[in-house]
């Protein structure tokens, strides 16, 4: 997996890093293999934003967020949304797979 970090008017902690790579380690239990992980981390006046871009083989998943306090709090809140995102993915492909029915000749 390739992590690229981006950071746009703030200075990124190494912490910052490392926490990253072990949350998005844990997203492996959806199945998906994740290729690529861009984030984007930025400060805008009082308001610190994180954009992480998630790439797995066929599909990308984008998750955002933004938070006044500190740029961890915003980066679990974007890891959040797309845990959720692969979530909702997981569940509509198992619902997929029971929804066919066999043909039956008349």
């Amino acid at each position: 997996m390739q992590l690229k970090i981006t950071a746009r008017h703030v200075e990124t902690p190494p912490l910052l890093e490392e926490m990253l790579r072990t949350k998005v380690g844990k997203l492996d239990r959806f199945g998906h293999k994740l290729n690529a992980v861009h984030a984007i981390f930025g400060k805008d006046r009082y308001l610190y934003t994180a954009e992480l871009t998630l790439t797995a083989k066929g599909f990308a998943v984008v998750g955002k967020a933004s938070h006044a306090k500190d740029l961890l709090t915003c980066m679990e809140e974007a890891l959040e949304k797309v845990e959720h995102q692969f979530q909702r993915r997981e569940d509509k492909r198992g619902q997929e797979a029971r929804r066919r029915v066999p043909h039956r000749p008349a």
